[in-house]
């Protein structure tokens, strides 16, 4: 069955309450034990005396003890999770085609907007504006569901399973603190997701509304989320009144930034793709030094897409460029890059190397 609980999280997290590689003085024990008095009831009986008079760092045995303890519980769950990805990879080839588009990234720190129980169909409604995905919201419905436990705050960590002709997910959710524990048992898991506009992400100088809208991808479709539901909206039939914003008779916003936020597109766009817009190779010279931050990065995204073909353009770059605490840190980066190809004269070496 499932490894993951909520209990050996904690343990987990009590085990690395330890300072490997620290030294401990008086005003460090302190802080140590306000620390591991948090996780007093997860340590082995004989650590729970000595954390609560404070002795356990003053007794060499107890504290090699204690250490020890500590590196073999990491060590377990490290070894244990990384089987538990491992299982988790090859269970989602078996998912809906649009499940394993987002069981294939995390869902950790995505906040837990709603959950609805509908007969054996589950739906869970993720935020993931703080996680690690390019969805910014993701709909999971599990179909043929049985669920146990509770789920709140944000999703922290899972685990899938495969029983017979079953799966399993178990989640440990939370607000910041302790963890909440939820259980579902499910036949199929289908999903849904929408992204955030590149203008969302990179507005420049948008200020207004319908500066904002006239930025969007006029091609794309919007949504907003209502309950558990994507609702399609026509950019067409935007308008601003006195009363707020609204998509014909959908209500949008109050103002600019709620409408900002409540809209999502279909489609996913890479606010920074023109970043890696490559820039003519009798520019990049200028380009490098450009008092604009983007065209640099432009230039620098070029210099490294061409590699040793460019190598001359970098020797004088470098040899242009100022050593200094206040100089912008891709040439140093740039130094290195191109020594490791072998394209650094020896006077450009000694100045950014050998400084």
């Amino acid at each position: 069955m499932f490894f993951l609980s909520r209990e050996r999280q904690e343990v987990f997290e009590a085990a690395h309450t330890y300072p490997f590689e620290e030294e401990i003085d008086g005003e460090f024990e302190k802080y140590l034990y306000e620390n591991l008095v948090h996780y007093i009831d997860v340590f082995p009986q004989n650590f729970q005396s000595q954390i609560i008079e404070r002795t356990l760092f003053r007794n060499d045995t107890s504290m090699h003890e204690f250490k020890e303890w500590c590196k073999e519980i990491i060590e377990q769950f490290i070894t244990k999770s990384n089987a538990i990805y491992e299982t988790r990879d090859s269970i989602v080839e078996r998912f809906h085609p649009s499940a394993q588009t987002v069981f294939s990234q995390s869902f950790h720190d995505g906040e837990i907007i709603n959950a609805e129980e509908q007969g054996t169909e589950f739906t869970l409604l993720l935020d993931m504006r703080g996680g690690f995905s390019v969805e910014s919201i993701v709909q999971l419905v599990f179909h043929g569901a049985q669920t146990e436990g509770e789920l709140e705050g944000y999703y922290v960590y899972d685990e899938l399973i495969k029983i017979e002709d079953r799966f399993g997910l178990r989640v440990l959710s939370s607000f910041g603190s302790s963890y909440s524990e939820w259980t579902i048992y499910f036949k199929e898991v289908t999903a849904n997701y929408l992204y955030r506009p590149a203008v969302y992400i990179e507005p420049g100088e948008i200020v207004t509304w319908d500066d904002y809208v006239s930025a969007l991808n006029q091609d794309d479709k919007y949504y907003i989320i209502k309950d558990m539901r994507f609702i399609e909206i026509d950019l067409g039939s935007l308008s601003q009144t006195k009363n707020g914003i609204f998509a014909g008779e959908i209500f949008v916003g109050e103002n600019f930034n709620e409408a900002r936020e409540r809209i999502y597109c279909a489609t996913y766009e890479d606010p920074y793709a023109h970043l890696s817009e490559p820039i003519p190779t009798d520019e990049l010279i200028v380009a490098m030094f450009d008092p604009d931050q983007n065209i640099r990065v432009r230039a620098f995204n070029t210099i490294f897409a061409l590699g040793e073909d460019v190598a001359y353009i970098v020797n004088m770059a470098l040899r242009k460029a100022n050593v200094s605490p206040d100089e912008d840190m891709y040439f140093d980066i740039l130094a290195s890059h191109f020594n490791q190809l072998g394209c650094l004269e020896d006077d450009v070496k000694l100045k950014w190397l050998m400084k």
